[in-house]
Order: structure tokens, then C-alpha cells, then sequence
């Protein structure tokens, strides 16, 4: 009797629609439960655009959803592939790592992860504290800090708090995972400790790997401090610091003044015979002509002699 009364009420108040809707709402399913039935939601690719100095920056900004899709299917063994061009599927992948603190590397390979197929169930591994302290992996956060950090990102489905340093079966099977998203070059950075590189080769192993991309900092050096940089005719041209090295070296051996007049130059700078006597001539104080010498005269001319 309530929930007839109730009915009527709300058909009074509302439109004809809003009144179908709250009689299937109002039954036994609930509206999440029919929403569900829609299938999952999928990522319709709208995200905010990058800045364009990201984009000179990194340079996986600009990579699309279909460039992401068609670099992963490359990846993937056709005879393997079954139902996997079937986009109504949704696939299960897996990335892990320390993300302590959350780099823009990071996140640009947790977005291929996600746009690697038309529906993806991002799921995220975080490192505990005391596995990166095992194998001496730095983290600037505590583990706690670094999971609810990844809960915000927008391509996280799901933060998995307690990832294996090493992937093995029984832990891809438990969750579900159909897939893990590893870093081309991975396998021969320096970095990567050889624990979780084993768990890598097992995932590939099991054709259970697709590659991301691995974002590049370009950091381009400016033209002028580039000592490398030439010109059309391949010669290289001195940048301006050197050009204003240059021109301060010039000045100081020119001196202080410049462009004096010729006559004040003719008065400051020494006779070239004079400079040249001076230079010949011993640093010594002249000796003192003596009263009992007696001035004579010689082949030379006047002096004085014994």
C-alpha cells in the first residue's frame, strides 16, 4: 500500500518519463546493477591537451590512442591473438614499479598501458618499503603515500599495495592479469634489478608482455652555447660567449680608450726606437761622472775618461 501511494505521488509530480523511471528503479534491481549490464566503462579519450613545451619535452606526449593500439597489436603474435580484436573485452594489464615520487615518466607509460586496447582495466603495483629497501630501490615516500598518489591518477583502475618484486604465476592467475606493460629497454638498463628482470622474462615467456614506449627528456642544449653548431658551409661559428671574450681580450690589449684622436694616441704611445732602446737597455742606475775625471774627446765624441 506504501509503495503504491508513493508511486502515485511521484506520477503527480513528474513527467510521464520521470515516472516510467522511477517505477523501474523502484523495482527490484537496482539502477547500478542495470547500468552494469551496459558493460564496463570504457576511456573515451578525453584527457586535457598537453602544453606544448611538454610536447617538446617528452616525447610520448604526443602519441595517440590509436598509435598506442596499433604499437601494441604490432607486438603481439597474430596466431595468439583470438579474440583480442573483439573491442566489447576488456583486458586485464598490470604495471608495477617503486613511483616514489610519481614522475612524468611514470605516468606517460601508465597511459600507453591504458590506451593499449579499446577497453583496459588498469591495474597498478606498488612496492612495499621494505622490498625497495631489500634490494636498495630509493623512494623519497613512505609506501602508504605512494599507493594514495596512484589512486588519483586518471588511468589507475586499481592500486595493488602488495606486488611481488618478482612476477610469478600464481600471482598473474590470482589477478586476473592478461597482460603486464613493460619499458622497451628494460631488459638491458643497468638500473633494473635482475630479480625483477626474471619476472619479466617469465611474463614474456608466457606472451603475457606488451611494450611501452620509454619516455626521452630532450633537454636541447641553446644555439648559443652550442660550441658544436655550424653553419650551411659546415664550418663552425664561435658562439657569443666567445665573440664577447674576443672583443674584451681586444679591448684590454687595446686599452681603456677607445677611438682617441691620432695626435692623443701619437702622445701616449712610445717612439718604436725609444721602446726599443729601453728595451735593450740594462734596469741599472746610470754611474756618476767623477770631478777629477777630465772631459776628452775620441772617435765617439766628448765624454770623460781617466
Amino acid at each position: 500500500m506504501t509503495m503504491r501511494r508513493s508511486l502515485d505521488v511521484l506520477s503527480v509530480l513528474s513527467t510521464d518519463d520521470l515516472a516510467d523511471y522511477d517505477v523501474i528503479s523502484d523495482g527490484p534491481r537496482s539502477m547500478e546493477s542495470s547500468i552494469a549490464d551496459l558493460g564496463p566503462p570504457r576511456f573515451a579519450g578525453g584527457e586535457p591537451a598537453p602544453l606544448p613545451s611538454a610536447r617538446e619535452k617528452f616525447d610520448t606526449v604526443g602519441l595517440t590512442a590509436e598509435d598506442v593500439q596499433a604499437y601494441a597489436q604490432r607486438s603481439l603474435n597474430a596466431t595468439l591473438a583470438g579474440g583480442r580484436g573483439d573491442d566489447s573485452r576488456t583486458w586485464r594489464v598490470y604495471v608495477d614499479g617503486v613511483f616514489g615520487p610519481l614522475t612524468p615518466r611514470d605516468v606517460l607509460q601508465l597511459r600507453q598501458a591504458k590506451l593499449a586496447f579499446p577497453s583496459v582495466y588498469l591495474l597498478v603495483g606498488v612496492f612495499s618499503d621494505e622490498l625497495c629497501d631489500e634490494h636498495q630501490a630509493s623512494t623519497q615516500l613512505p609506501h602508504v603515500d605512494r599507493c594514495e598518489v596512484l589512486r588519483h591518477c586518471r588511468w589507475v583502475d586499481e592500486v595493488v599495495p602488495d606486488a611481488p618484486w618478482t612476477l610469478h604465476e600464481k600471482f598473474l592467475r590470482a589477478r586476473q592479469i592478461d597482460f603486464v606493460a613493460i619499458d622497451e629497454g628494460t631488459s638491458i638498463d643497468p638500473g633494473c634489478d635482475r630479480d625483477r628482470l626474471r619476472g619479466y622474462d617469465l611474463v614474456k615467456s608466457l606472451r603475457k608482455s606488451i611494450p611501452t614506449r620509454r619516455t626521452y627528456v630532450s633537454t636541447p642544449m641553446p644555439r648559443h652555447h652550442d660550441p658544436f653548431r655550424k653553419t650551411q658551409s659546415g664550418q663552425a661559428t664561435e658562439t657569443v660567449r666567445e665573440r664577447e671574450e674576443r672583443e674584451r681580450e681586444s679591448a684590454s690589449a687595446r686599452g681603456t680608450i677607445k677611438g682617441a684622436p691620432a695626435a692623443l694616441k701619437q702622445e701616449t704611445e712610445p717612439a718604436t726606437d725609444e721602446l726599443k732602446e729601453a728595451l735593450e737597455t740594462p734596469f741599472g742606475e746610470p754611474k756618476e761622472s767623477s770631478p777629477l775625471e777630465e772631459p776628452k774627446v775620441d772617435e765617439f765624441g766628448t765624454g770623460y775618461g781617466i
